[in-house]
């Protein structure tokens, strides 16, 4: 595996070194973090530090009316992966179509916002949640996408339809074989509306469906469906974020929401989150509230603290997280 993702970058640089731009972002995020684990009737305190992320995306144009982009994770998974691997052809501003491996038009804090941009070091659970139970991985799916903005910028719509269990990865029948499978056949539906009334204001909803099922097992049809909205503000150092997320994984009902509020001063941003999640419909409610402070010493160079208060509603424990983050971003081209 990552003789291939090497293989594929240096075809990648080699190409666009010599047909179009060729630039590079990235970042590193360093943690350590701390909580303690309750196992019946033993508390046990865990710590320790971590590289959490650990991302690089060459990217660029290919003339006046292709875009390109990739992204290698080299942090939380067994082996480096490529997280996304795209090609944009921009057809007006009102159009542009994007195929590949890519964030789907879902939940707003989830890989549509950066994880270098994140407000507190973690993404909300619920967030965390509608991935998994979406059959997405980091966030991404495979497809095609139709986008755009319309009304002077002040509407963007994004419509996709892509594989049904991104998880899978590459599926593709083979010319040698005599036969092939794919546990995983269907299709999932994406579609996101997000308007701009006011400088500053975003205000949006998206749903998504999908359907799946193995030709070689009866009664095998799995079904996923999810729908949320949010409301960002952010200007002149306010900063306020909501978004709530609800769905359907296989008959399985989840939901939850977070909100987000945090004000600049100079460079720092004290930061307050609250968020709440039921991973099955009537069942226990979870609750996170977290108090953090971002330092942005400059465009590169930003660290972060957080201490995350958890209850459960039911069978209460002792499970509060202590996170910390270096993090150093970078991108070549200059703006």
């Amino acid at each position: 595996m990552k003789k291939l993702i090497f293989v594929l970058f240096i075809i990648v640089f080699l190409f666009v070194s010599v047909h179009g731009e060729v630039n590079f972002k990235g970042l590193v995020q360093s943690w350590f973090s701390m909580s303690t684990q309750v196992n019946g009737d033993t508390s046990n305190s865990i710590y320790g530090f971590s590289n959490r992320r650990i991302r690089l995306a060459p990217y660029g144009n290919l003339g006046k009316k292709m875009r390109w982009g990739v992204q290698f994770a080299f942090d939380k998974f067994a082996t480096p992966v490529v997280l996304d691997a795209y090609l944009e052809y921009f057809i007006s501003r009102g159009a542009v179509l994007k195929f590949g491996k890519f964030a789907p038009p879902g939940s707003k804090a989830a890989a549509l916002t950066s994880s270098g941009k994140l407000d507190l070091i973690e993404r909300a659970s619920i967030v965390q949640m509608w991935g998994g139970n979406s059959g997405l991985h980091g966030y991404r799916a495979f497809g095609a996408q139709l986008s755009g903005k319309l009304m002077d910028g002040k509407i963007y719509y994004g419509l996709m339809i892509a594989n049904a269990l991104t998880a899978s990865n590459n599926w593709f029948p083979g010319v040698k074989k005599l036969s092939t499978t794919n546990s995983h056949n269907g299709f999932g539906f994406w579609g996101r509306l997000e308007v701009y009334p006011v400088h500053g204001l975003k205000v949006g909803g998206f749903m998504g469906s999908g359907n799946e099922s193995d030709p070689a097992v009866a009664d095998s049809d799995k079904k996923r469906n999810s729908y949320g909205g949010h409301i960002y503000y952010k200007k002149d150092g306010i900063n306020l974020k909501f978004e709530y997320i609800g769905g359907d994984s296989n008959g399985i009902k989840y939901s939850g929401m977070y909100a987000v509020a945090g004000y600049m001063i100079n460079k720092f941003e004290p930061v307050v989150g609250y968020e709440s999640f039921t991973p099955v419909k009537d069942g226990e409610k979870y609750t996170n509230i977290s108090f953090g402070i971002n330092y942005y010493h400059s465009k590169n160079f930003k660290l972060q603290a957080n201490y995350v208060m958890r209850s459960e509603d039911t069978t209460a424990i002792d499970n509060d997280i202590i996170y910390a983050n270096v993090q150093y971003s970078f991108n070549s081209k200059k703006k």
